[in-house]
């Protein structure tokens, strides 16, 4: 199932792995998060999850990335009592770019479809409840290129709005390659074409980040 991300709007993420235990009737719900930034991450995580709990009778799990990859699996439980109660999980705390994986080890008793559905969807919440989470904005990589004349004003009103610099390159002019939210994208551009003289070529490169 694929849901789609829309980039223009922030986004909360989770900060490194976390994990919350449940016991129930004799079955073992080992809840995981994993940041996850697209589908290949997540399944990279989920495999590893696999073969370290290769003996566990399921690994269900959901995923969600801002990029728009989404999916999540029952793993052999009825249909509608995992993987979908993991999304939900996700959705509670309007997580993305996340995998979440619930990992049982049957302890001999059924639990029935509404308490099984409910053990699922505690751990994740649990597990997520648990998890550090930031906040983080869209943003566009750009490169500015301007004369040596300008380098001090420049720097200085990129430095005013803490505008990351990733790159530089010198030729007859100079180029920097920065990283700058969208809310403020025009604006910068209207700032520095005035401090420059409109001496300045500012290229925004396609595609969408995160900072």
């Amino acid at each position: 199932m694929l849901q789609s991300s829309n980039s223009s709007q922030q986004i909360t993420i989770v900060e490194g792995f976390n994990e919350y235990i449940f016991k129930e009737k004799g079955s073992v719900f080992i809840g995981q998060v994993f940041p996850s930034t697209d589908s290949t991450e997540a399944k990279n995580s989920l495999n590893n999850v696999k073969k370290k709990y290769y003996d566990a009778s399921h690994h269900c799990y959901a995923f969600k990335c801002s990029n728009g990859d989404s999916k999540f699996s029952d793993d052999g439980e009825p249909q509608g009592t995992a993987g979908i109660r993991l999304l939900n999980a996700i959705t509670h705390f309007n997580l993305t770019n996340v995998l979440v994986v619930v990992i049982r080890y049957f302890g001999g008793t059924k639990l029935g479809i509404g308490p099984l559905g409910k053990a699922y969807y505690f751990t994740a919440l649990e597990t997520l409840d648990g998890s550090s989470k930031v906040v983080k904005y869209p943003a566009q990589k750009v490169t500015l290129t301007f004369s040596f004349e300008m380098v001090n004003a420049v720097y200085k009103h990129l430095a005013e709005h803490e505008i990351k610099i990733t790159g530089t390159s010198y030729s007859d002019n100079i180029s920097l390659s920065v990283v700058i939210r969208v809310e403020i994208l025009e604006m910068i551009k209207k700032t520095l074409t005035t401090i420059t003289s409109g001496q300045l070529e500012f290229v925004v490169k396609p595609g969408m980040v995160f900072i």
